[in-house]
């Protein structure tokens, strides 16, 4: 049976907690050499300083309707004037894509050859955002004054802003939330998937808010007896048809992988026609088995409820693939909490026990979200 929460406090364990540090460097990674990296930047306080977003989620790509940013003075600034400095003072970076959105910005770097001695991507980030922020200084109030007019409702802009004319330098905020989070990109394939997340960040973040029902995030509730964070069309929760994707590695009569006997293929075809009739299929999707179904469920966009070990966090989406599934309002994400165990089987049956539950039960509960703050 599966654990909860308040069973491995009632052991001791201290429980996987939801809340992850996204600043975490990969230790094996030298930042010095050479690589290629996405790195993303958030304002402190996630303050749209940057600019608005403009467009219809359903224009064509290619037209002037298609969703994008609009940017304010100070954004404009950063990426005609600060983006070619990383260059200028370090010429083995490449700046090769860079996407700006409202409250964050993402950065495509590629370091061409080693960093002087004793530098690393680090500090070239650190540089970076420190000339960001003595921009913003520079500009004042002026941000406010133009965001407000271009997004026609009120700026938001942090209270220390209004004094940055005055305050000395060592005293000024930071434009920047502390840190960065980097993904190095290294397997075949990953940089073209990459460089299309950057392009496609204002048409998700429009689907997110024209769509909220279908892009829903939880961070806190409980369904049946344990809790998780969510992501995506929770209303599937609430289907009382709902069927588990559950298969071993090996089929146990033959020996053969699951997915190669004739048992298999008739049970997948049987759960997609029931999926067609809109059972919700409930799977980790971890044995090549269930991925077939899911995927094949996903693309044909039938519902499906997906359960994942990374942690769903606050500023958490989904890839392409599955994001335009929640837009679809076909795929719910879920991220149980304690999923602490050790070994990838039993992750495979932890993961499996929570999706019989979900299949079993239609009680959910929003619970506070303080609880993991």
């Amino acid at each position: 049976m599966p654990t909860s929460k308040e069973e491995l406090l009632r052991r001791g364990l201290k429980p996987h907690d939801i809340q992850h540090n996204q600043h975490r460097r990969a230790e094996w990674q030298d930042y010095g050499g050479t690589g290629l990296y996405m790195v993303t930047f958030c304002i402190e306080g996630r303050h749209p300083l940057f600019g608005h977003l403009e467009g219809d989620i359903h224009a064509r790509r290619d037209t002037a309707d298609f969703p994008h940013i609009v940017l304010t003075p100070l954004g404009h600034a950063i990426m005609t004037e600060e983006l070619p400095k990383i260059h200028h003072f370090y010429p083995q970076v490449e700046v090769w894509k860079a996407a700006m959105m409202p409250d964050h910005l993402h950065l495509l770097f590629y370091i061409s050859a080693p960093l002087p001695t004793g530098k690393h991507l680090g500090h070239v980030i650190s540089s970076f955002k420190g000339g960001c922020s003595r921009l913003w200084w520079a500009q004042g109030t002026t941000n406010a004054d133009a965001l407000g007019t271009a997004a026609g409702t009120a700026a938001v802009v942090p209270a220390a802003s209004a004094a940055v004319s005055v305050a000395p330098q060592s005293s000024r905020p930071s434009l920047f939330e502390h840190g960065y989070h980097d993904r190095i990109i290294k397997r075949p394939g990953m940089l073209e998937n990459i460089k299309r997340y950057m392009a496609d960040n204002p048409l998700r973040a429009l689907m997110r808010r024209q769509l909220p029902h279908l892009m829903e995030r939880r961070l806190h509730l409980r369904i049946g007896t344990h809790e998780y964070a969510a992501f995506g069309a929770l209303f599937l929760l609430k289907r009382a048809e709902k069927e588990q994707v559950f298969y071993h590695r090996r089929d146990k009569a033959t020996g053969l992988p699951t997915e190669q006997t004739e048992s298999y293929q008739r049970a997948r075809d049987r759960q997609l026609d029931e999926a067609r009739e809109g059972v919700v299929l409930v799977s980790p999707g971890i044995s090549k088995g269930e991925s077939l179904v899911i995927h094949a469920a996903v693309d044909e966009g039938l519902p499906v409820i997906h359960l994942q070990k990374e942690p769903i966090e606050r500023y958490w989406k989904p890839e392409r693939r599955r994001f335009e599934a929640c837009a679809r309002g076909a795929l719910l994400i879920l991220a149980p909490w304690g999923l602490d165990e050790a070994t990838d089987y039993a992750r495979f049956h932890r993961l499996n026990d929570l999706a019989a539950e979900i299949c079993s039960t239609t009680d959910v509960v929003l619970l506070d979200v303080k609880d993991i703050l």
